[in-house]
């Protein structure tokens, strides 16, 4: 499987609205639908209206979940934000129970003829896994060269159960590089998009020196952004947008809102060739990210907020705006298969190994895969610093 042989059936996107789909919202939901109680998928809640943005949020319920039992998603409708949240919650349950048995055995990295370095995978601190360490192997696929390549299980498989046997700090499995979509190909670019983005996060700090370029949001003209910025600007919810230059030359935006009502920032990100989609994806998982901490919901969740005075909002000293942020930018593509192979190719020639690819299902209805990079870089909690400033 290369980035273009990924693409067995649909191609042409046929929804640009925020996302970018083989199918509309409307079909995939009606195939997804009838299969939330097979994955365990108690319920899908819309929780818009706990929030008075009125940007949609959904949340999936999985209380048998060994990982966590509720997932969120947004969208520019209900049907995407339920969409989203189902979506996300199906990706957790196969990567904690549909993982390929390690058909290449246990052994040393040292002993196998691996094109990447074990070390530039992600660890846990303090990991005492090395290439002398007995691993368990998976197979993965190159997606440039389509060469079968070997990986480790812990990249791949995800656990949160407190009852496994102990073992020694090793690899850092995380829910960052699981993607799904209506294809192989939808479902890669989901991937792909996801380590890249978080990659460009980490050189991000919050002491206001650091590479973003602070966007007006009033400067936002013309597509979904444009109609999300004025929302937050009617809810009187302050919104603040930041465009991140990256070593991929792929618009990655970072978003925070704040409002007076919940003095807590709340925070989101995304990447993807198309600017709008990007930085709409920033916004409503900003947004998305206020809900949850206002449903209190996750299992991962701070016991504690406050609001402290010396962080509210501060305008940035200098502003950038959004039309000449993005004007070295191009505006996407039409074909999911030409933007998998262009996305592949970047990661490729930065890091000098091709993305590995797990395919973990590949229904009619669905796929879902694992995407590992070697070399990119991750937070493991999704760290958005934002720079305190002072008024």
């Amino acid at each position: 499987m290369t980035a273009t042989h990924a693409a067995t059936s649909a191609t042409r996107k046929v929804f640009t609205e925020g996302t970018h789909r083989v199918r509309s919202p409307e079909e995939t939901w009606e195939a997804v639908r009838p299969l939330l109680s097979e994955y365990g998928i108690t319920r899908v809640a819309d929780v818009t209206g706990l929030d008075t943005l009125g940007l949609p949020v959904a949340m999936a319920v999985r209380p048998l979940s060994k990982t966590l039992a509720v997932s969120q998603g947004k969208g520019q409708s209900a049907l995407l934000a339920k969409l989203s949240a189902a979506m996300e919650s199906i990706e957790l349950w196969y990567a904690e129970r549909a993982v390929p048995d390690p058909d290449l055995g246990i052994a040393p990295a040292r002993r196998l003829d691996l094109p990447y370095d074990l070390m530039d995978l992600a660890h846990q601190p303090g990991s005492m896994t090395d290439a002398r360490r007995e691993l368990s192997w998976v197979r993965a696929v190159d997606l440039l060269s389509g060469s079968p390549v070997p990986l480790p299980l812990d990249a791949v498989r995800l656990t949160l159960e407190a009852d496994r046997p102990w073992q020694p700090p090793g690899l850092q499995a995380s829910s960052n590089g699981l993607g799904s979509g209506n294809t192989q190909a939808e479902a890669l670019l989901h991937a792909l998009y996801e380590v890249v983005e978080r990659d460009c996060l980490t050189q991000l700090n919050n002491s206001g020196h650091d590479c973003r370029l602070t966007i007006e949001p009033g400067s936002v003209a013309g597509g979904v952004s444009d109609r999300l910025v004025r929302l937050f600007d009617e809810a009187a919810v302050y919104l603040e947008i930041a465009l991140v230059p990256n070593r991929w030359q792929v618009p990655c935006f970072v978003a925070y809102v704040w409002s007076e009502d919940f003095p807590v920032w709340s925070a989101g990100s995304g990447a993807h060739s198309s600017p709008d989609v990007a930085l709409s994806r920033a916004i409503t998982e900003a947004a998305q990210s206020r809900l949850t901490f206002i449903t209190g919901t996750r299992d991962d969740l701070p016991a504690l907020y406050h609001d402290d005075p010396r962080n509210r909002p501060c305008a940035p000293p200098d502003l950038v705006t959004y039309p000449d942020a993005v004007a070295s930018y191009r505006t996407g593509f039409d074909d999911v298969t030409a933007e998998l192979t262009w996305l592949t190719g970047r990661i490729s020639r930065a890091t000098g190994c091709g993305p590995l690819a797990v395919r973990l299902a590949d229904r009619d209805e669905l796929a879902v895969v694992r995407v590992v990079c070697p070399g990119l870089r991750f937070h493991a909690r999704h760290e958005i610093p934002r720079p305190v400033r002072t008024p």
